[in-house]
């Protein structure tokens, strides 16, 4: 449907745009606050304390993967889906609501209950129970929030969520953190001032919810019927249960590296991850919007659209992401050095991440066209078969290689698993992200490595080297690519941005 020149593919490409440029200036402001947060607290308190803080906002964080019961991807699914149908939406948004309420109430409840279990269990420090049963009202607030952030989202207001959660959030927790530091208190109170902080948040998410959005939740309602509630349930649940799978994934490998390995090697690995996660910025921010407006596209049966969005937005991430693969594989030895000398003994385990990084970032938002269009138990069985994986070969690499052993497990299991992702798009929905439109990128990067590799040999082996190896990247490649023309999409975006620009 609709020829190269769609309108609804270059509205629904400019939708995307927009909410990836507010996400990426959100996620650096975001990172900023966090890393001015724990800067805050551990030279403030000291090594001790900070642990118990760490530890606490650890748990709390990982437990708020699952306590919607995946009523936030819901709602990015229904509420473009239902845009004709107002009392369907206002429906399923309240289901949302009560799951997420109750799904907080039982996990965060949990939690504070089992504070001195916990505690016995793993760090055996008195004050830690109080510390992690402030995190668990943390845990119930910040739920809440999150509802709200992805109404914004599906409403494709990111503006809002980037506002409230990505500048007002860490902003407050500083601030807060800040001055009941000043005031000499101790991890107990700096985690209460981080509870004022997320009231104070969850305060503004809910004023710009009732002032600049008009859908309300509404439970007694003609949709509310069985076969509504079910299908709800039918898809909300197994997205949660992804989450459970997401998490053998996202946080095992670093575990297991100080089960088997030294604190010492926990840090390296954490350090490679950080630079390896860059990486993962573009995708991200493609993410933000790309689920609202995949929804409504298949709802309303565009699929020539969809799939040209799809792999538009592909081939951006992925020429985004390649760019900073070369630089940050070419000055790895620098980059990792900033930390201290002893980091730069991970550069091979940064090499192998910063591969599974690429392969994630080279197919695109697949796993979230795969939910978007009602592909949920696959995206959830993909989860854990990898999940599952991932920690058999990372138990076994770690003992055979070490801390490279647990890179090649984190890493192969990454570019496997999207591989599949790939494939599982292409079986189910036929379609491919790509085109004869990628000899651009990858000539680009090909001219690029070149480049980077000759600027080693003529400019100094410090920082100086690594800014004139950065500029050079940055113009060869962007040089290149401009050389090679714009893609007949990208340019009338590029247009349609132009005239709507002030």
């Amino acid at each position: 449907m609709g020829g190269d020149d769609s309108p609804a593919r270059r509205s629904s490409l400019a939708t995307i745009l927009r909410g990836g440029s507010l996400y990426t200036v959100g996620k650096v402001a975001f990172d900023i606050g966090e890393f001015l947060l724990h800067l805050l607290v551990s030279r403030w308190l000291g090594a001790g304390p900070y642990g118990l803080f760490a530890y606490g906002k650890t748990l709390a964080f990982t437990a708020l993967l699952v306590t919607n019961f995946g009523s936030d991807k819901s709602i990015l699914r229904y509420l473009p889906q239902y845009a004709g149908d107002p009392p369907r939406r206002r429906f399923l948004l309240a289901l949302a609501w009560l799951t997420s309420i109750l799904g907080a109430s039982i996990v965060a409840g949990g939690l504070f209950v089992a504070a001195p279990t916990v505690n016995a269990l793993t760090l055996e420090e008195s004050a830690f129970v109080g510390v992690l049963r402030l995190f668990a009202v943390i845990l119930f607030l910040d739920t809440i929030a999150n509802l709200l952030y992805a109404t914004f989202r599906a409403l494709e207001l990111i503006e809002y969520e980037v506002l409230s959660k990505r500048l007002f959030k860490p902003l407050m927790r500083v601030t807060c953190v800040g001055l009941a530091l000043l005031g000499g208190v101790s991890v107990f109170g700096v985690v209460a001032a981080m509870v004022v902080a997320s009231v104070l948040t969850l305060g503004l998410a809910g004023y710009l919810f009732s002032t600049r959005t008009e859908i309300r939740p509404q439970l007694r309602s003609p949709a509310a019927t069985r076969e509504t509630v079910r299908g709800y349930y039918n898809y909300s649940l197994p997205l949660s249960a992804k989450e459970a799978g997401t998490l053998l994934q996202g946080r095992l490998d670093v575990l297991l590296v100080g089960v088997f390995l030294s604190a010492t090697a926990v840090g390296i690995y954490n350090i490679a991850v950080l630079l390896a996660g860059v990486l993962y910025i573009p995708l991200l921010a493609a993410n933000q919007l790309f689920a609202p407006v995949a929804s409504r596209l298949y709802s309303r049966e565009h699929r020539a659209d969809l799939e040209a969005v799809y792999s538009a937005v592909t081939r951006w991430i992925f020429t985004i992401s390649l760019l900073l693969t070369l630089f940050i594989a070419t000055f790895r030895t620098e980059l990792l050095g900033l930390f201290g000398s002893q980091f730069t003994a991970g550069t091979t385990v940064l090499l192998l991440l910063l591969f599974g990084q690429l392969c994630n970032a080279a197919t695109g938002p697949s796993g979230y066209l795969l939910m978007m269009t009602d592909h949920q138990y696959v995206v959830m069985a993909n989860e854990w078969v990898f999940g599952i994986a991932n920690a058999v070969l990372t138990v076994i690499f770690i003992q055979l290689y070490g801390l490279v052993g647990a890179a090649m497990a984190s890493a192969g299991v990454l570019a496997v698993r999207n591989l599949t992702k790939l494939l599982e798009v292409r079986y189910l929905e036929r379609m491919t992200p790509y085109s004869r439109a990628y000899y651009k990128p990858v000539s680009a990067g090909a001219l690029t490595a070149l480049a980077l590799y000759s600027t080693q040999w003529i400019t100094p082996s410090d920082w100086v080297g690594v800014v004139i190896g950065g500029l050079t990247a940055i113009v060869i490649y962007a040089g290149t690519l401009r050389a090679l023309g714009l893609e007949a999409i990208d340019a009338e975006l590029y247009a349609d941005l132009l005239d709507r620009s002030p």
